[in-house]
């Protein structure tokens, strides 16, 4: 098993690359007044997976932390969109 500072920087990783990937697809830095964007459905779904993505990398940081001794995780239940099956 890989190292617990390691697994936990690769899992760093995996969340700032898809909020880097997020900031991308919600044209974050575009220069246009929020009140012109406008994003397709299928835009705002795949940018949900990857927040769901973002969120599962975090709470595997967490859990390495709790197998080394660091602190409970707290417990974070599935989000909405889940749950409904949406």
């Amino acid at each position: 098993m890989m190292e617990p500072t390691r697994q936990a920087a690769n899992e760093a990783s995996k969340v700032l690359d898809t909020l880097a990937a997020v900031s991308v697809d919600l044209q974050c830095h575009c220069g246009e007044p929020p009140h012109k964007l406008v994003l397709s459905a299928s835009k705002v779904q795949e940018t949900c997976e990857k927040i769901d993505e973002a969120v599962i990398a975090l709470k595997k940081i967490l859990a390495i932390a709790v197998m080394n001794g660091q602190g409970p995780v707290p417990n974070v239940g599935s989000s909405a969109r889940n749950e409904s099956g949406d």
